[in-house]
């Protein structure tokens, strides 16, 4: 055997360079951690105010934000302020289309060319459409009209357009050798003032609220229905005003109604469809076993009885309001008022 000596410089370096690598792995660990950690920091979404980069709330200038008016609202498109401009555009073509069938035949009535009634009334509805329907699009493209606002327009143009003729019947039974235009031009003018008047009451609002709509269509229908009973239960030939009439009169009830109170749309639809459906029932099975007049007359009364059964049952159900209360909760208070300390107390909570 035989015994190899090392020399002892050659052992201490080999211990220092072994300290020395352990050294450089861990102050790599050490680098790797810090870099790690540094990007993580970054990654977080400071407040403002602690990022060193941010001046916070209190170096920079606060400013009061402006209100909302009615230029800056964002558009619904690039062709119309607000929702229901659309259907408000194609309700203004529709009457345009149909008003302008009526007077360009009126004009036309009365020459001798067989073909001048059909061609006066493919001019008029020409000439209406186009006039009426790029009066639409214009004031839908630069006033916001909501889609409940659009229908109430559409609404109100339709049963215009009847009172106008209701009120053309009425002038022609009082005065004889009328114009033959008289109805078409007051029909227009009706609808187009049952249009614009529900769009000029809702000109600073954003849109109509759904019940009201469902109420002044409610109301619109009871009148309709009501007037055509009664003058079927007095046995007398159907007079045309009142019953072109009756829905605008209730229309403009239902508005008012609308606008000086607040109904639930359930309590509308319930209050509309079940009387108008059993008075309807009522009058079909009385004209069908008795008389027109005594299917009428039972019908009124059914449609009364089911309209104040349904309003007391309507009220019975319905959820009181919350009144305001007074609640004892656990507060802190002064001891007394020369000293700063806080005991526990009773305070009063208002609820309302």
């Amino acid at each position: 055997m035989t015994a190899t000596a090392r020399e002892p410089g050659s052992s201490r370096a080999s211990g220092l360079g072994a300290r020395g690598a352990r050294s450089n792995r861990l102050g790599g660990v050490l680098a790797a951690g810090l870099v790690i950690a540094c990007s993580a920091s970054a990654q977080v979404v400071r407040p403002m105010g602690e990022t060193p980069y941010d001046p916070g709330p209190g170096n920079v200038k606060q400013t009061p934000e402006a209100p909302v008016s009615a230029a800056s609202r964002t558009r619904y498109s690039s062709f119309s302020a607000g929702r229901g401009g659309p259907l408000f555009a194609f309700s203004q073509i529709v009457d345009g289309l149909v008003v302008g069938g009526v007077l360009g035949t009126a004009l036309t009535a009365s020459s001798p060319n067989p073909l001048a009634s059909s061609g006066g009334a493919y001019i008029g509805a020409l000439t209406g459409g186009v006039s009426l329907g790029a009066l639409g699009v214009v004031l839908q493209y630069f006033q916001p009209i909501g889609m409940v606002a659009a229908g109430a327009a559409t609404l109100g143009l339709g049963v215009g357009a009847l009172a106008g003729a209701g009120v053309a019947s009425l002038l022609a039974s009082m005065i004889p050798n009328l114009t033959a235009t008289l109805p078409g031009i007051l029909a227009l003018a009706g609808s187009e003032i049952g249009a614009l008047v529900p769009l000029a009451l809702l000109w600073s609002k954003d849109d109509l609220e759904p019940s009201d709509l469902a109420l002044m269509s409610a109301v619109s229908l009871y009148a309709f229905a009501a007037t055509t009973l009664l003058n079927l239960a007095i046995d007398r030939p159907l007079w045309t005003p009142g019953l072109l009439i009756a829905p605008a009169l209730g229309l403009a009830v239902g508005g008012l109604v609308a606008a000086l109170s607040t109904i639930p749309l359930g309590e509308v639809v319930r209050s509309a469809a079940l009387p108008l459906g059993i008075g309807l029932s009522v009058f079909y099975l009385g004209a069908l076993l008795s008389t027109v007049q005594l299917g009428a007359i039972a019908s009124l009364s059914a449609m009364a009885l089911t309209f104040g059964v349904t309003a007391i049952v309507t009220w019975a159900t319905r959820e009181p309001k919350k009144d305001s209360a007074l609640t004892m909760i656990p507060t802190l208070g002064a001891a007394s008022s020369r000293s700063g300390a806080l005991v526990p107390t009773l305070g009063l909570a208002v609820t309302f």
